[in-house]
């Protein structure tokens, strides 16, 4: 969820009415998408980044103890000390209400939380050292290893299998796991193929006025001030596309006093397979195998029909200077390029609101300055549909696990059913009613924080939102995902969408947006954002396949992209490019992709 993330935060924050709460897949291998690439950090406001520092880090341990805790249990954890910007957990969370009320539901169920904080930046060294040698191993922790070697300690019998904790429960936690229409699929993700659950995931639910797990979805986005300056509509065919990036080019609407080649153009890397341009050619997204939900088969654009028409068509576009060449292997620069007002068209994600405010030479707060229009499927070929990449309305990723010092299976059975109780949950997304938001009309409606009105005018700007956030944090007011969801304990988030965001007082977002939501929140012809996020946890041999085949694969597919599109090589080669990457082990991924897919899917 990459800049949408702006749009999502302050939606979090700051809209007026939130729908009541009900009850995303990690990623395994080494593919990165917008959606992962923000979560590293995308997905959250400020997550967890993961590093590889050599150092130990200083920890600081803080037990949370009740003026009498002999009915009490210690639960031990260490978690990732990641929310710099906001606060710091040395700064104790004690203080924080949201987090008083946590400690009070655990202590209600027995349990006594007692947590060590771990350095961001040593994080993910410090418990790869720690499990190497088996030491200072806490019963539950955040967990940045790869999923194989999880498996693999979990062979050994260092992490523990949830199932059994599920069971001893009192039912809250396994009927979230096992009847939550949200809660099942994700326990279908995370499961071995022989049914052990390793490790609870981050969960994100998305909601689109009102209605919940709709997903969003990635689009080809269009400035849609430029279209007003050069006379043009939104594109609906590949000709119309291809004009208004010609108008742009020799018009100059940014008003750079410059129509070079690539300026004011298309700019996005197409060489790992996420340009959204290719699934008006019903491509499926990449990096190299996804899944085509309408036939329910993973697939490798590079076998499918119109993979030629596609090459043809973005080939053209780079030859007439309407695809940036800088992008073509890399989108390191786009993020300056879109600031710079020099981006006509770009891949993102639809109704994100995030791009504009950077535009300083453009951009006006109450409107009428720069903005992206997101462009609806465009159907390139005639008797082809296109697709829309969709980003799984259930999505999760990361790892949470328990360890063999969790001796009492009932002790991690309560903490479970508390932590996937409504209580908790509401905790996570809205704190503390009373204190965040008060019951009006049987809603939730926030309690707006007024910090000397200065930080709370949020207006598409993030380090005002950041301002915005850290004054909430300094009155110790912040809700639990701010506070331990997400790097300490599992996020269980609800996103909101829709008219929500766009009723937000200092929140502009242009009504073609609703729009185009509400014309593809059905639309239902989908490929995956991120492939991981629909599919099964893999068995060890998959994992072994895939580790074996894959850099090979993904290296040689960027290589055969980038050359077609450049001209160094031709379409008429693309039959060779594909039998060389079936030597490679293509069909191998798509093969353990499909009973990857199909397990998550219940299909035989």
């Amino acid at each position: 969820m990459k800049k949408l993330l702006v749009v999502l935060l302050t939606a979090a924050m700051c809209l007026s009415m939130l729908a009541g709460c009900s009850g995303k897949s990690d990623t395994s291998s080494s593919t990165t998408t917008e959606s992962s690439a923000a979560e590293e950090s995308s997905k959250a406001e400020s997550s967890a980044a993961e590093s590889s520092t050599a150092a130990e880090s200083s920890a600081t341990e803080e037990s949370s103890e009740p003026e009498s805790n002999a009915e009490l249990r210690d639960f031990t954890f260490v978690g990732d000390n990641a929310f710099v910007t906001y606060y710091d957990m040395d700064d104790s969370l004690e203080e924080f209400t949201a987090w008083k009320a946590f400690r009070e539901m655990m202590e209600k169920a027995g349990i006594n939380l007692k947590g060590e904080y771990i350095q961001n930046d040593q994080y993910t060294t410090t418990l790869q050292t720690r499990f190497a040698a088996l030491n200072q191993i806490p019963m539950f922790c955040y967990d940045t290893m790869q999923q194989s070697e999880i498996l693999s300690l979990a062979d050994q019998g260092v992490i523990l299998d949830i199932n059994p904790m599920l069971d001893a429960g009192n039912g809250t936690a396994k009927k979230f796991f096992t009847e939550n229409d949200f809660g099942t699929q994700a326990y279908r993700k995370v499961c071995t193929p022989e049914g052990q659950m390793y490790w609870l995931p981050n969960m994100y639910i998305t909601n689109f006025n009102g209605t919940y797990g709709v997903g969003t979805n990635i689009t080809v986005t269009i400035r849609g001030d430029w279209l007003d300056k050069v006379g043009l509509d939104i594109p609906t065919t590949t000709d119309e596309f291809t004009a208004a990036l010609k108008a742009f080019n020799e018009q100059d609407p940014s008003g750079s006093g410059a129509n070079v080649a690539g300026m004011n153009v298309y700019s996005y890397n197409p060489c790992d397979w996420n340009d959204a341009i290719a699934q008006w050619y019903g491509l499926v997204r990449g990096p190299i195998v996804n899944v085509n939900w309408d036939e329910e088969k993973a697939m490798s654009p590079w076998q499918q029909d119109t993979v030629k028409d596609y090459f043809a068509y973005v080939s053209d576009l780079y030859n007439q200077g309407l695809y940036d060449q800088e992008m073509i292997g890399s989108n390191d620069t786009l993020s300056s390029k879109e600031s710079n007002n020099q981006v006509g068209a770009t891949t993102t994600y639809a109704t994100e609101t995030g791009i504009e405010p950077t535009i300083e030479s453009a951009f006006k707060a109450d409107g009428g300055g720069a903005v992206y229009y997101d462009i609806y499927p465009i159907t390139a070929v005639e008797g082809v549909t296109p697709l829309l990449a969709l980003e799984d309305p259930v999505y999760i990723w990361s790892q949470f696990v328990f360890t063999n010092q969790l001796t009492d299976t009932q002790l991690g059975a309560d903490f479970l059913d508390t932590y996937y109780s409504d209580e908790s949950i509401d905790l996570i997304n809205y704190g503390v009613e009373g204190v965040n938001y008060n019951i009006v009309n049987g809603e939730k409606q926030w309690i707006q924080y007024d910090a000397t009105v200065e930080g709370a005018g949020v207006k598409y700007d993030a380090d005002q939102q950041n301002k915005y956030q850290q004054e909430k944090a300094d009155a110790r007011l912040s809700f639990g995902k701010l506070l331990y969801s997400r790097t300490l304990f599992p996020d269980m988030t609800y996103y909101m969408l829709g008219k929500d965001v766009k009723q937000l007082g200092e929140q502009i977002w242009p009504a073609q947006k609703e729009d185009y939501s509400n014309q593809t929140i059905d639309y239902g012809h989908w490929t995956s954002i991120d492939v991981n996020g629909t599919l099964a946890t893999p068995s060890a041999e998959e994992t072994e396949t895939t580790n074996n085949i894959y850099n090979d694969l993904l290296s040689a597919s960027e290589q055969d992209v980038s050359a077609i599109i450049l001209g160094q090589s031709s379409i008429d080669d693309i039959d060779t490019m594909v039998a060389q990457l079936n030597d490679l082990g293509l069909q191998d991924l798509v093969a353990v992709y499909q009973a990857r897919y199909n397990r998550f899917k219940g299909i035989d």
